[in-house]
């Protein structure tokens, strides 16, 4: 069962990690690179730029946060699959032992 476990969070760390990609890549964390002096200008440019920087760090936290859940799903389920594995062993020589006496 713990085999099942371990490929289940490996599939979420990789959706994760998917995730973090596409928000990463979207065309609004290039917004920054339309919104020059030369397009526009004053208070309410500056307050908007602001505003965008602040939510692209926002996003930039988000995908960290994203990131590191998909590193530590990859390290349960490595130990998940390592405790399956030694779940089989022990299962596999409780049955040749069991052979062994009959």
């Amino acid at each position: 069962m713990s085999h099942a476990h371990a490929d289940h969070a490996r599939r979420r760390a990789a959706h994760l990690r998917t995730l973090a990609s596409e928000m990463l890549h979207s065309p609004s964390m290039t917004l920054h690179t339309h919104s020059t002096v030369d397009t526009w200008h004053g208070p309410q440019a500056q307050a908007c730029n602001q505003a965008l920087a602040g939510a692209q760090r926002a996003v930039h936290l988000a995908i960290d946060d994203l990131l590191d859940r998909a590193w530590r799903l990859d390290r349960d389920a490595d130990e998940l699959e390592a405790a399956a594995i030694r779940i089989d062993r022990l299962r596999d020589r409780r049955v040749d032992e069991a052979a062994e006496r009959a």
